[in-house]
Formats: C-alpha cells, sequence, structure tokens
C-alpha cells in the first residue's frame, strides 16, 4: 500500500482538547506530524468536522491550532485505537515551533 502522509509520524503522548461544534473531547495524541494528528477516543467526531485543538506540550503553554476531521476509527483492535485524525488548517508556524522539539 502506498503511504499518503506528506509528513513524517512520530509517536508522542501529549495531552489534547478537541473543540467541535459536536461537543468536546480530552484525550491525547497518538502520533503527531508536521501537518496533522491522531488522537486516541472512544467516540470520534464525524469527517470534515473542523475543530479547535489545545495540546498541552510539557513544559510550555498550550497550543492552539485549527483542524479538520480527516478521517476516524470507530473500532479498537489489538494493533490500532479508535480515534480520529486530524490535519492541521491554517496552523500558523509560531504555534507548530512550540510542539517540532517534540518530534525528534
Amino acid at each position: 500500500m502506498e503511504e499518503k502522509r506528506k509528513h513524517l509520524r512520530v509517536k508522542k503522548r501529549i495531552k489534547s482538547e478537541v473543540h467541535s461544534d459536536q461537543g468536546l473531547t480530552l484525550s491525547a495524541t497518538f502520533d503527531l506530524s508536521n501537518g496533522g494528528l491522531f488522537i486516541t477516543t472512544p467516540e470520534p467526531m464525524g469527517e470534515g468536522s473542523h475543530v479547535e485543538l489545545a495540546l498541552h506540550v510539557p513544559g510550555e503553554e498550550p497550543v492552539s491550532l485549527k483542524g479538520v476531521i480527516r478521517w476516524k476509527r470507530e473500532q479498537e483492535s489489538e494493533d490500532s485505537k479508535a480515534g480520529m485524525g486530524i490535519e492541521f488548517v491554517d496552523a500558523p508556524e509560531k504555534a507548530l515551533k512550540a510542539f517540532k522539539k517534540h518530534l525528534g
């Protein structure tokens, strides 16, 4: 299967809040990149939903970003958790810098 991602993904747990018209999800990132992240949650939001993220990077002020849900996984298995893939939208470089150092 061909890899479609533009950015390298790094497995990293960071506390997160996802706010949308559908409600609030408190969770943690499972992996992240410069272009987006995967949030684990038993109740993922609908694809195409626009969200506001607050990422609680250790040692930093919470990072605020906007994103859109690109895909979701509702069923868990031994190899994969339920959750949603979020692509950053109009992410300011200043906000991205706060957690870029955690990608390495």
